[in-house]
């Protein structure tokens, strides 16, 4: 497909200066221009190039008079053609492009950032929103995303939810990076909104998410809201086919931003509720943009906008010798400011930049205010609530989260949310468990690759506090992949650490079993004390010995990953746990599982007679990373994990239920939830000693 271009130009008229005199004079003035690639999706049906020509009007009427001129010369690409990857490539390549703005979604921009890796060619992203995308490229020092990510998206969907006071909640999304981030977050949230999670329905083809909008014409879903979070419009538009054939009642319907697009106006027959990124309401650019164009922005104008604006600052302010370090210095601007984004307000900026200043800036989207360390997104942004009826898009209203007082606060609502905690019965009998002898322990990594690197760290961060606490190698069973510790991409090699600057987990390792070598029938084995020949290291424990179970690797609902290839099911999970008891190998059993879905492996489990399960999330959320090493550019440890590890290594007599209140405040994206307590005994009174020295 032969690229479709699109070259904007202009050209700055010197200023002529009429002396007292009455002579005329030239005023002497700085010219210079700059070329810049934009990479935007033409088949949204957004004009793209009008909102591009009326950004540079705004520049260049804000440049009227400086004695320094900057010119831009915009170069459009069509983001859907086939040839994108190799145009991102040579153009990440070629020093006459001073940088790239767009492309506009998630897996676009993604190639883009990898293409601009090499030169740390800028990269200024109107609105990726993925959170995974997010997350691998902060901090990397040109990449400038002026949208929040979809966890604050997901956030105010349920947030109508909950105001709309419908209880029940369900989710139905894609299988790539933009669904991930709603598949991710949506059941936390969800919970830390006082809402009940339904089901989650990810769906990786046409044919899959047909069957997903059936799914939820059942009537158990009849009463509550699907938030449906399609990462193609395309999926929307089938969605609605197949909306439309439904007769009956059906789940009220709130959809993210990709359902908001003049590309759809007039093609979609039913009604739907949605928000999306948005200008700031106080702006005034609404408004402005209503009056320019006789119609409403939708999602991106604004955000292009002010991508233009950005660059254009930097450009015009400092050059292009350093124009990272230039955005930088723009967006961590330090001076008061108070105006707005019109041309006379951009001139009084360019004047104070260009005299040293730093102002604060703000632009139609609202405050370029960036985490100063990551600078992965802007921290505040705007969302129009809008409603799709009769083939039109309608505004409800405007909400933000900048806390600002002009606009609804979504992070002040949901801060009353977030004391949600598991109540314990604190007049629990303990069961009588008789006398305790000894403690045993099986330390399990599931993952393989480098990748996961921090399955396997944790793992060994659990060897060594229970070395620490009173185990011998003899009384612990330890089955990770062990392969980080020197491979090629490892640093240091021979060193495994769970923080930057933390111990070597890695020396005097013992590892018993190479994850792929052994079954899930052979931890039966292992955990019913059964050696042989080729399971020589095995857990001799008995009625009055208690048992650790930490348990580290990829999950989903009802199953976990197990090494390459192989998966364990919950009920496989209850069986050994059941088998123990019955033949009497344990006095109790910490079982600690950092993993996504876990909890449906806890809830599997309930029943079980002195079995405890602390999982990373409950049976439809997933477990979060959140240590990383920027230098290797991987995950150190997981969330859940290093509250955990940190709790009972400091305080190791610390109760169950204080541990529980730990792990609930200091796991982040996830809920940490105990499952089989009251067949386990009193929170209050049961606690770690038991189980470490």
């Amino acid at each position: 497909m032969r690229n479709r271009v699109l070259l904007i130009f202009w050209f700055i008229i010197p200023w002529v200066v009429i002396g007292c005199n009455g002579d005329t004079d030239k005023l002497k003035t700085e010219k210079v221009s700059y070329k810049v690639a934009v990479v935007m999706p033409l088949s949204s049906g957004n004009d793209w190039s009008r909102t591009i020509d009326w950004a540079l009007e705004n520049f260049r009427q804000a440049q009227a008079g400086l004695p320094k001129i900057t010119d831009i010369e915009v170069e459009l690409k069509n983001e859907d053609d086939a040839d994108l990857p190799e145009y991102l490539s040579r153009v990440a390549s070629d020093d006459s492009y001073k940088a790239i703005i767009g492309p506009y979604s998630s897996k676009n921009a993604r190639l883009a950032a990898a293409a601009c890796a090499a030169k740390q060619k800028t990269l200024i992203l109107p609105l990726a929103t993925s959170t995974e995308f997010q997350r691998i490229f902060a901090g990397k020092g040109y990449v400038w995303n002026l949208a929040q990510s979809d966890i604050t998206q997901c956030e105010i969907l349920l947030m109508q939810v909950a105001v709309s006071e419908m209880y029940d909640v369900s989710l139905l999304t894609a299988d790539d990076d933009y669904g991930k981030s709603f598949s991710d977050w949506f059941a936390y949230q969800a919970i830390e909104l006082g809402l009940q999670v339904k089901d989650v329905v990810i769906y990786r083809n046409s044919e899959e998410l047909k069957n997903g909008v059936a799914h939820f014409a059942d009537r158990r879903f009849i009463g509550g809201a699907l938030l449906f979070a399609p990462s193609k419009q395309s999926d929307f538009q089938l969605f609605d086919e197949v909306y439309d054939q439904i007769d009956g009642p059906f789940p009220m319907i709130y959809c993210s931003d990709v359902a908001h697009s003049k590309a759809l106006a007039g093609k979609i027959k039913n009604s739907y509720e949605g928000v999306s990124p948005s200008a700031d309401p106080a702006s005034g650019f609404i408004n402005a943009y209503r009056s320019r164009f006789g119609e409403s922005p939708v999602a991106g104008e604004a955000h292009l906008f002010d991508a233009i604006s950005l660059l254009s600052y930097a450009l015009a302010s400092f050059g292009d010798a350093d124009l990272n370090g230039s955005i930088k210095s723009i967006v961590d601007g330090r001076d008061s400011w108070n105006r707005g984004w019109m041309a006379i307000d951009m001139q009084a900026a360019l004047l104070s930049l260009q005299s040293g200043g730093f102002p604060n800036l703000s632009g139609v989207t609202g405050d370029w205010t960036f985490d100063q360390k990551h600078h992965a997104s802007v921290l505040n942004s705007s969302y129009c609530h809008w409603v799709l009826k009769d083939g039109k898009y309608h505004t409800l209203e405007y909400l933000s989260t900048d806390r600002s007082g002009r606009t609804i606060s979504m992070l002040q609502t949901w801060q009353t949310q977030t004391d949600y905690l598991q109540e314990f019965n604190r007049q629990q009998e303990d069961f009588n468990y008789g006398e305790h002898k000894g403690n045993w322990a099986v330390v399990i990594g599931t993952s393989d690759t480098w990748a996961n690197y921090r399955h396997q760290a944790d793992a060994m961060a659990m060897y060594q506090i229970l070395k620490r606490h009173g185990y011998d190698d003899d009384h612990i069973v330890m089955i990770i992949a062990d392969n980080i510790a020197y491979d090629s991409r490892n640093l240091y090699p021979g060193v495994v650490k769970v923080r930057p600057d933390g111990e070597n987990l890695y020396q005097d390792m013992v590892v018993d079993y190479n994850i792929n070598d052994v079954t899930i029938d052979d931890l039966k084995e292992i955990l019913l004390g059964n050696s042989s020949d080729r399971l020589p290291h095995v857990i001799s424990s008995g009625k009055n010995d208690n048992v650790i179970v930490f348990w580290c690797g990829h999950g989903n609902y009802n199953m976990l990953a197990w090494g390459s290839h192989a998966t364990v099911y919950g009920s496989q999970v209850r069986d050994i746990l059941q088998a123990m008891k019955n033949e009497q190998r344990y006095r109790k059993i910490l079982f600690a599982m950092d993993a996504c879905y876990s909890g449906s492996i806890g809830e599997a489990c309930i029943g079980i007679p002195g079995v405890l399960f602390m999982t990373a999330a409950n049976a439809y959320e997933t477990s979060k990373a959140d240590m990383k090493d920027s230098e290797m550019g991987i995950w150190l440890s997981n969330g859940f994990t290093r509250a955990f590890q940190e709790a009972i290594d400091e305080t190791p007599n610390i109760t169950m239920r204080d541990l529980y209140y730990k792990l609930a405040r200091q796991t982040v994206g996830s809920h940490a939830t105990v499952y089989n307590a009251e067949h386990y005994g009193n929170m209050y009174s049961n606690t770690m000693k038991e189980f470490l020295k």
